[in-house]
């Protein structure tokens, strides 16, 4: 093996090292939480950080019927009817560039 596939493989292994430790020790708070206990006669020191929270829970809307519009009020005027205007034009032709 190379130099640098040797760091690489070290690199993972203390990166697993390191997350295992950590959820290890996340798991040992959550089992216990912040009761007070011993391993061997040592107090514990891990415990959790957060105290529970109550889920709030937003109110319900009250949501009101919204009054429809009467159809026979509204006229629409279909596209193909609409004005049209050509007033613009192009600008003139350009002609061929001089050398």
């Amino acid at each position: 093996m190379t130099k640098h596939s040797l760091i690489k493989t070290a690199l993972v292994l203390f990166a697993a090292l390191f997350l295992s430790v950590q959820g290890l020790a996340q798991a040992h708070a959550v089992a216990n939480g912040s009761i007070d206990h011993t391993h061997d006669g040592i107090a514990c020191d891990v415990t959790l950080v957060a105290a529970e929270q109550t889920v709030l829970m937003p109110p319900t809307p009250n949501v009101e019927p919204v009054e429809q519009a009467d159809a026979l009020l509204w006229h629409v005027r279909a596209n193909s009817n609409l004005p049209r205007n050509f007033d613009g034009r192009a600008p003139p032709p350009r002609g061929p560039p001089t050398l």
